[in-house]
């Protein structure tokens, strides 16, 4: 795999590093005795919405390896 694509698959999991961690503070505050139901409901949107956009990340970090395999492979079958 080209050194672009790693350097931006390794960013990606970065971000998503960063987000979950984030996400873990979300859901241990949602644990929380003393939330009402609307903090709880709060916490449960926080958590939803943090989901979405770790997904959104992956898929992304898939793409690039599937592009980078691939422009592995067309480097691969040029011959000089």
């Amino acid at each position: 795999m080209d050194e672009d694509y790693r350097e931006l698959a390794s960013r990606l999991f970065a971000a998503a590093t960063a987000m979950l961690e984030d996400t873990a503070e979300v859901a241990a505050a949602g644990q929380s005795p003393r939330l009402d139901p609307t903090g709880l409901a709060d916490a449960g949107r926080r958590l939803q919405a943090a989901a979405r956009e770790v997904a959104v990340i992956a898929e992304a970090a898939a793409i690039v390896a599937k592009l980078g395999v691939n422009q592995g492979r067309h480097r691969r079958k040029r011959r000089p």
